[in-house]
């Protein structure tokens, strides 16, 4: 079927539900392929990312990061206070930098690459149509990229008790008091760093028993250190039985080691995870079906069992970051576009980043899922007080870990640093090149550098795998 016998049957190649990450890569993507295209967005452009995830809370941390500092500046032979917080200046300059990335997201770029925005909710009527407020459209393809929004959990109490979630905290213009956060995830932890660097106080309950589950275990010891240092109170291994207001605070009243206690402070932010927007968009009528979670179920194409529906982004999962979906939605357009050369998903270098300071970023697989997967052969570790740029910036508080599979080649790597996040980027080059644990070594870094921390690593792998009898054999050939 030819691109103009498709328009004779449907109004469009495409239909893209939702203009976040995932759907904007996927409209751009397939307008400039040359397919007609559809991007229906319920709320604003840009999606979570933009608007209340990764954009505000990275400016958000800018300010919090640079008070940190600034509260440490006699360590570098500084004279420097902090002498007041205006909240509202902070959350004015978060709402400018979304204000200046926005165009890039904006209907009025997307209309220009020759996409049609269509601003309302979009409702499966079957596989090919959507129904957009009382507009029907059709499209040979159609793609849902729906995002997901802040959980929150049927806590007893929580609705009778004003709260905030990533969507609205940066909207409050004084600074709080005291901050409870319930959930100890990136979230939590990003936005309590910050705040207890702004001067509140912040206490992060949570019912696991440690922070950063998903990272290796040498993460944990070191950033519950830090983040305790810091002043910030963590509750771990606390069950949240009930929210109440009592006078002019917040309590939650918890359950640790069998004793029952509130905690109260000035605000409370719920920060339990994510959830899909999958909810009332009549999946069923097109035979698509979520799983128990709400997640639309796709296989490695990213294809549902409707196989000319996809889905991509965090409504699909397993990974929720901006840079995922846009990856995905990359799949996606490519096996629409390309259909006889279908490209499957790869989640081997996935890369993470929790932008705590330090930061905590992950490449690959940790050490216990490569014992899990029966790849871990070895790992290396290297401590940033080895690195000479870490010590001439003070960012000492952190290590590399290489993590070994057959043949000693990189197949995960965690660091911590406050450059980690950019530096890992040099480990998912590492796992896609099946690079070993020396490899680096001949790598010539700038100096002096955090990366060059990679080269740190790759020498003292080999000094570690150096055998006695090769020593003996250099010495016998050196003295001949």
């Amino acid at each position: 079927m030819t691109g103009k016998e498709i328009l004779m049957r449907y109004n469009y190649h495409i239909i893209v539900l939702g203009a976040g990450s995932a759907g904007l890569v996927v409209a751009s993507g397939g307008s400039s392929l040359g397919a007609k295209v559809a991007l229906v967005e319920e709320d604003k452009m840009g999606g979570d990312c933009l608007n209340t995830g990764c954009v505000p809370s990275k400016s958000f941390l800018r300010s919090a990061h640079l008070a940190a500092e600034i509260n440490n500046a006699a360590s570098l032979g500084l004279s420097a206070v902090l002498s007041g917080v205006d909240m509202t200046l902070i959350m004015k300059r978060v709402d400018d930098v979304i204000q200046k990335i926005a165009p890039h997201d904006s209907v009025e770029r997307f209309t220009s690459l020759g996409v049609d925005v269509i601003k309302g909710k979009g409702i499966l009527v079957d596989e090919h149509t959507v129904r957009v407020n009382e507009r029907i459209i059709t499209g040979k393809f159609i793609v849902i990229a729906t995002g997901s929004r802040a959980a929150v959990p049927p806590i007893p109490g929580l609705a009778d008790v004003p709260y905030l979630t990533n969507e609205n905290i940066f909207n409050i213009q004084t600074l709080p008091e005291k901050l409870l956060i319930l959930g100890g995830g990136p979230i939590g932890l990003e936005l309590g760093q910050g705040f207890r660097h702004l001067g509140s106080e912040v206490e992060i309950i949570d019912i696991a028993p440690h922070l950063f589950p998903k990272d290796d275990v040498e993460v944990v010891p070191l950033m519950e250190q830090i983040l305790r240092s810091e002043g910030i109170i963590l509750t771990l291994s606390a069950k949240i039985n009930r929210i109440k207001k009592n006078g002019d605070e917040i309590a939650v009243v918890i359950e640790k080691d069998g004793i029952t206690r509130e905690v109260a402070g000035s605000h409370l932010l719920v920060s339990l995870g994510r959830q899909p927007v999958t909810k009332n968009m009549g999946l069923e009528n097109a035979g698509v079906k979520p799983d128990q979670r709400g997640y639309v179920m796709v296989n490695k194409y990213m294809q549902t069992k409707i196989k000319n529906i996809y889905a991509c982004g965090d409504v699909a999962g397993p990974y929720q970051f901006t840079h995922m979906a846009g990856y995905q939605g990359g799949v996606v357009i490519r096996n629409i576009i390309f259909p006889l050369k279908k490209a499957g998903i790869d989640y081997s270098t996935v890369p993470w980043t929790t932008y705590t300071r330090p930061e905590v970023a992950h490449v690959g697989l940790t050490e216990q899922w490569a014992k899990e997967e029966g790849l871990f052969t070895d790992s290396i570790i290297v401590s940033l007080k080895e690195n000479d740029r870490a010590r001439t910036d003070g960012d000492t508080e952190g290590f590399l870990k290489l993590v070994l599979g057959r043949k000693n080649r990189i197949i995960g790597a965690t660091m911590v640093g406050n450059k980690a996040g950019e530096i890992i980027p040099l480990a998912s080059l590492a796992i896609r090149n099946k690079m070993k644990a020396t490899g680096f070594m001949s790598q010539i870094f700038p100096y002096p550098t955090e990366a060059e921390i990679f080269k740190l690593a790759s020498l003292a792998w080999a000094k570690k795998s150096f055998k006695p009898w090769m020593k003996a054999l250099i010495k016998t050939l050196l003295l001949r």
